[in-house]
């Protein structure tokens, strides 16, 4: 995190030990926070659509000025290594992925560039990344940059601020700008929103079944089974990438049995990154999935995004082993029909 931003931030007393109150508000007011568990790398260079085009899940053609996606790239074996937002502004793409996942990240595609006019920059410190939801973030936002683009995935930007809107119950978008602008926004702003942690987004992206994957579950799963082809995350008519063909094979002959699950977890202690899931009658020490991310439901317990096996959806599900915390698969905002 900048440093200067985050003295900011701290100046703010934006800092709350309450997470269950910071996430009713997410949900039922607008709310404004720093995103600063994400960081931005930049991919530039003439060859640099070129070179994502080959390497990432989604078709990187249709990302433009006015439209973003979300993405992730493989490794040979089709098992995503990250996913992603990806934008561009001022012809230059950027990539909104997860602090644990940078440097591997990194390394991962300077393997592939070899001869091509690509660099990739980590320029977390350049900019500071912002989050505002609720039913009036789009009115407050116009003072800062107008028109909004309101269609999902739609970017909006001027000399100050790049906006993006992203999936929830509620208008949501992330806002990229520089320390300055930021601070402005965040002064202006805070008067007319609840300010919530870091981790509320998080809460939300969960709400909208958005699974951003991390150390704990990168090389872990094919696209599919985080649901990026439900989220329009994966092209399947874009051309080759790395890993592409086992990709492909799961979706035009092969049948899923593992996907993503909204579920509820009982209990006080909050689930880790990784986390196994058992199921009832399974066996001994054979786990039936595992958490990508949980935060602390409003009333009691936690909610999260788990990667489960199909045919255990149906059974009793625990945390950690058969005498853990209870789990309850709850519904998607999506649904599964399209496979």
């Amino acid at each position: 995190m900048n440093n200067d931003w985050k003295n900011f931030l701290l100046s703010q007393d934006v800092i709350h030990e309450n997470e269950a109150s910071d996430n009713q508000k997410a949900v039922n007011t607008t709310v404004l926070c720093d995103l600063s568990q994400y960081s931005t790398l930049v991919i530039a260079g003439d060859d640099a659509a070129s070179f994502m085009q080959g390497q990432f899940t989604n078709d990187v053609d249709k990302v433009d000025d006015d439209n973003s996606q979300l993405s992730g790239f493989c490794n040979k074996k089709g098992r995503m290594i990250a996913n992603f937002r990806l934008f561009r502004y001022q012809q230059n793409y950027f990539l909104s992925i997860k602090n644990d996942l940078v440097d591997l990240s990194i390394e991962h595609l300077q393997n592939y560039i070899l001869r091509a006019h690509v660099a990739v920059q980590d320029v977390s410190e350049q900019l500071i990344h912002l989050g505002i939801s609720g039913v009036s973030a789009t009115e407050l936002l116009a003072p800062f940059i107008d028109p909004i683009n309101e269609e999902a995935d739609g970017v909006s930007h001027n000399e100050n601020y790049i906006v993006i809107r992203v999936a929830g119950l509620q208008p949501r978008y992330e806002i990229f700008c520089s320390l300055e602008h930021a601070k402005t926004l965040w002064e202006k702003l805070s008067a007319n929103v609840e300010i919530v942690n870091s981790s509320s987004w998080d809460y939300l992206n969960i709400q909208a079944g958005i699974p951003y994957i991390d150390s704990h579950s990168s090389g872990e799963f094919v696209p599919q089974m985080a649901n990026m082809d439900l989220i329009n995350g994966v092209s399947f008519t874009k051309g080759c990438f790395t890993g592409q063909e086992i990709v492909a094979r799961m979706h035009y002959l092969g049948k899923l049995k593992k996907r993503c699950y909204k579920i509820h977890i009982d209990g006080e202690d909050k689930p880790d990154a990784g986390d196994k899931l058992f199921a009832e009658n399974a066996r001994a020490g054979q786990n039936t999935g595992a958490v990508i991310q949980a935060e602390k439901n409003p009333g009691s317990g936690f909610d999260a995004l788990a990667v489960i096996q199909v045919a255990d959806i149906e059974s009793k599900l625990f945390l950690n082993d058969a005498d853990g915390p209870g789990v309850t698969v709850k519904e998607l905002p999506y649904s599964f029909e399209s496979e």
